[in-house]
C-alpha cells in the first residue's frame, strides 16, 4: 500500500515526491485537474496486473479512531434508523470507503467517486479482497463521476449524512485552475449534505491558509481539529456542518 504527502501550496515541487511513483510526475502537477491524467496515474500503478490501494497523505487505519466515532453520530440516532449515507470524494484506490464499510458496527451506505474510471475499476477489484461488513445491512457503491459536479453525476441535494475528502481539495489547489475548481467541489459537497451533515476534509496544509479559504467557499463555519503528526507531517481535519434550512452557496470565489 502506498501513501503519498501533497507539498504545501507554493512548498517543494510536486513532481519530486512524485517521480518513485509516477515516470511522468513533473507533469502531474500541471495537469491535476484533467481526467486523463488520473487514468494515467491509476493505470501506471496497476502495471504489476494487482491492484493496491494508493493513499494521500495516509491509509484509513490512520484516522479509524476518529472516523468511526463520527459515523456514529453523524447519522440518524432513532432505533432501528435507516442507514447513515456517506459520500468520498475523489476516492482513487484509497482504502478509506473500504474501511469503513467493513469496520462500521452501524449499517452504512457508502458511496465512492472518482473522475478515473481506471481507479473506479481497480477499487472494484480491491473490494473483492474485503471481508463481509461488521453490519450486515452495509453497502458499498463506486461511482465514475466528478467530484465538482455532483449534480451530473446523479447526486442529489441532502442526499448524505457525511462527506468525506482526503487530498481531493489539496490536489485542486495545487493545479492551475486553483481556487476555482476547488470551490465547487466544496459548494457540491456542501448541496448534497443533509441538514445537519458535515463535511471533513483532511489535509496538511495550515490553518492559517485553509480555514478562510473554507469560509469563503462554503460559507460556512469551520472547525479544526489536529489529527496528528504522521511520517513528520502534521494533518488537519477540518469540518463544514449544513445547518438546518441553510442553502449551499455556489462556490464562487473571487
Amino acid at each position: 500500500m502506498a501513501a503519498l504527502m501533497l507539498p504545501p501550496r507554493g512548498g517543494p515541487a510536486l513532481g519530486t515526491l512524485l517521480r518513485p511513483l509516477c515516470s511522468w510526475a513533473d507533469g502531474l502537477f500541471h495537469s491535476m485537474a484533467q481526467p486523463g491524467t488520473w487514468d494515467r496515474f491509476y493505470t501506471q500503478q496497476d502495471t504489476a496486473g494487482t491492484p493496491r490501494h494508493f493513499n494521500w497523505f495516509f491509509d484509513y487505519t490512520a484516522i479509524s479512531g476518529l472516523l468511526l466515532p463520527t459515523l456514529q453520530g453523524c447519522g440518524p440516532s432513532e432505533p432501528n434508523a435507516s442507514p447513515t449515507r456517506v459520500l468520498d470524494v475523489g476516492c482513487g484506490t484509497s482504502d478509506l470507503g473500504l474501511g469503513l464499510y467493513r469496520d462500521s458496527p452501524h449499517p452504512v451506505h457508502i458511496s465512492c467517486v472518482d473522475v478515473s474510471p481506471v481507479a473506479i475499476r481497480s477499487l472494484h477489484r480491491l473490494l473483492q479482497e474485503v471481508p463481509p461488513p461488521r453490519h450486515p445491512l452495509s453497502q458499498l457503491h463506486l461511482h465514475v463521476a466528478d467530484a465538482t459536479d455532483l449534480e451530473g453525476g446523479g447526486f442529489g441535494d441532502g442526499s448524505f449524512h457525511l462527506v468525506l475528502d482526503k487530498g481531493t481539495c489539496d490536489s485542486l489547489l495545487r493545479c492551475p485552475q486553483g481556487p476555482g475548481q476547488a470551490g465547487r467541489l466544496v459548494a457540491e459537497c456542501l448541496r448534497v449534505l443533509r441538514p445537519g451533515g458535515s463535511l471533513l476534509q483532511f489535509s496538511d496544509e495550515d490553518p492559517d491558509a485553509r480555514v478562510p479559504f473554507l469560509e469563503q467557499a462554503g460559507g460556512a463555519g469551520v472547525t479544526v481539529q489536529e489529527v496528528g503528526h504522521i511520517g513528520g507531517i502534521c494533518y488537519y481535519v477540518y469540518t463544514l456542518c449544513r445547518l438546518a434550512l441553510e442553502t449551499p452557496t455556489n462556490g464562487a470565489l473571487d
